[in-house]
């Protein structure tokens, strides 16, 4: 499926800028159910659209990722566009009750759990037209928490990509350009925070590039 101009001008809407600009970003994830209601901008067709690449997977691996990680990266933009239904279609759906307690997305890692009194009313209905509570995020953030940054890439995933490609709803490679530089540099950090004590972290970082290695059925 080839990307639409609404596509991309949403993606840039439902963008943080790398944190910089994630009060635009929460602002704009407040406003979905309005701008639902009017379609404003053609947002039903961006969610249509969205759920169709999940489905497909057919935007292309980010540079430094894996096609996986990339659907992944999608599906947490779904949820906090859309909420926690996972999109119609979606082959891996995400657990409802992953999300906030074992996993996190943009609009949540900024919500100030240890501080309800902070958080304002569009948040909390947000929140709870999803199921997420403060309790949820506290336990997230627990030292030895069950958390996951995606999830690992199912056996048979890479064949699945196969075929995709073949019936002509996806192109490109499994993986981004930058991938094995990534790879280089998870393994630098990890080799960094165990030679410090950081052994938490080394874990982690173990766990995400075990998650993004292909694994066959």
């Amino acid at each position: 499926m080839q990307i639409s101009e609404n596509f991309r001008w949403w993606r840039q809407r439902f963008s943080d800028g790398g944190g910089e600009l994630i009060e635009y970003y929460v602002e704009a994830c407040e406003n979905v159910p309005a701008w639902l209601e009017s379609n404003f901008n053609d947002l039903r067709g961006f969610r249509d659209e969205l759920a169709a690449h999940i489905r497909d997977s057919s935007v292309g691996p980010f540079p430094s990722e894996t096609q996986w990680s990339t659907d992944e990266y999608l599906r947490g933009l779904w949820f906090d566009v859309f909420g926690a239904e996972p999109p119609p279609g979606d082959p891996y759906p995400v657990p409802r009750e992953r999300w906030g307690r074992h996993r996190m997305t943009t609009y949540l890692r900024d919500i100030p759990y240890r501080h309800p009194e902070r958080v304002g009313p569009e948040t909390l209905e947000w929140m709870a037209a999803r199921g997420i509570t403060f309790e949820d995020l506290a336990a997230y953030r627990e030292p030895g928490a069950d958390v996951e940054y995606s999830r690992p890439e199912p056996a048979g995933f890479r064949q699945r990509l196969d075929e995709l490609t073949a019936a002509g709803k996806r192109s490109g490679p499994a993986e981004g350009e930058r991938a094995d530089e990534a790879r280089a540099d998870l393994l630098d950090a990890q080799r960094s925070y165990r030679d410090t004590g950081h052994t938490e972290q080394a874990d982690a970082v173990d766990k995400i590039l075990a998650d993004r290695e292909p694994r066959d059925e």
